[in-house]
């Protein structure tokens, strides 16, 4: 990342942050898009491919990120559903760029060498891998896992950021060792985080029997495997967080004496515009009509919920409890 988009980020992401602490209007400074709710895949865990959402076209995108610019947004991520199902994907990519948006890209990658000359634009890509290939195939159904090797290997070629995301559905410590020595081999980060239960987007609730000691000792183990060196971009504040979580079979719980910086640090955007505090709050409150109304005025701060372990909204509403140390972390990665 470059100097300037750098300090853009930071100036941003200050603004933001004072206005969550000093309980002022919220000023996001990151956003989330899931561009289409369709996907060329079946995860255990999702429930996306399910919901059938309109989605915006074009100039409604155009709008709805122009928006988002007006509102403080510079960090812009474009995910699904599988964002390249949508043949107007290159588009998309180059109107968020014309705005001058930070813009990551999570994409399961089976269809990147269709699209891989329109998407140079990307800052920083997201993929999946879920352990060894027995394991990431159970997880997502069957598809050639070679295909996505190669599109990250292109991806890393080119020299845009790559880092795959690892589900954690169980304490799988063979699959995290294969991962981690992939990732070596590869040039590549990993990002783990825990199943989400119980919302719209996730797939299924808390298996019976879920083995609450065994889950928070291999969290235990990622921490360890980080402080040695290994290629885990989940930050250790983020890793130490999800150890003392009380309840694996619970993603959210409210604690009046906290609050969330979704929806004033952050927020998420479906496919059909709908806007709401963060992707895991879908379902569960009233969307805002971007087009219509601002932010500011029709946001709700009392939340449903104030902590989770939703990955991406985890890491980043600990950007705002705990600034100095995740700011440094993040910086050093920069």
């Amino acid at each position: 990342m470059s100097k300037a988009k750098v300090l853009q980020m930071g100036v941003a992401y200050a603004q933001s942050l004072l206005a969550f602490h000093a309980d002022r209007s919220p000023k996001p400074f990151s956003a989330s898009f899931a561009v289409t709710n369709k996907c060329n895949l079946r995860c255990v865990y999702c429930n996306c491919p399910l919901l059938k959402i309109p989605e915006l076209n074009l100039e409604q995108i155009e709008q709805l990120f122009g928006k988002l610019k007006k509102m403080g947004v510079v960090r812009l991520g474009l995910f699904g559903g599988e964002p390249l199902v949508r043949k107007d994907i290159g588009e998309i990519v180059d109107l968020a760029k014309s705005l001058g948006f930070f813009v990551s890209f999570n994409s399961n990658l089976l269809l990147y060498e269709r699209y891989k000359d329109r998407l140079d634009g990307v800052d920083y890509f997201f993929t999946s891998l879920d352990g060894t290939p027995e394991k990431h195939l159970a997880n997502r159904g069957k598809h050639n896992l070679d295909v996505v090797h190669a599109a990250m290997n292109e991806i890393i070629r080119k020299g845009q950021k790559l880092t795959a995301i690892c589900v954690v559905t169980d304490a799988d410590f063979e699959g995290a060792d294969y991962l981690i020595d992939l990732a070596k081999k590869g040039g590549f980060d990993l990002h783990f985080q825990q199943e989400c239960y119980d919302a719209e987007n996730a797939g299924r609730s808390a298996p019976d029997g879920i083995e609450q000691s065994r889950i928070r000792e291999f969290w235990h183990y990622l921490l360890k495997r980080k402080r040695e060196g290994a290629p885990i971009t989940s930050s250790e504040g983020y890793l130490k967080y999800i150890t003392t979580w009380p309840d694996f079979r619970s993603t959210a719980m409210y604690d009046p004496t906290t609050k969330c910086a979704a929806g004033r640090g952050f927020l998420f955007v479906d496919s059909s515009g709908e806007t709401y505090p963060c992707p895991y709050t879908k379902g569960i409150v009233k969307p805002v009509n971007l087009m219509e109304v601002e932010w500011a005025d029709a946001f709700d701060p009392n939340t449903p919920c104030t902590k989770c372990l939703v990955g991406p909204m985890l890491e980043t509403n600990l950007l705002f409890h705990n600034p100095v140390s995740s700011v440094m972390a993040a910086m050093a990665k920069v």
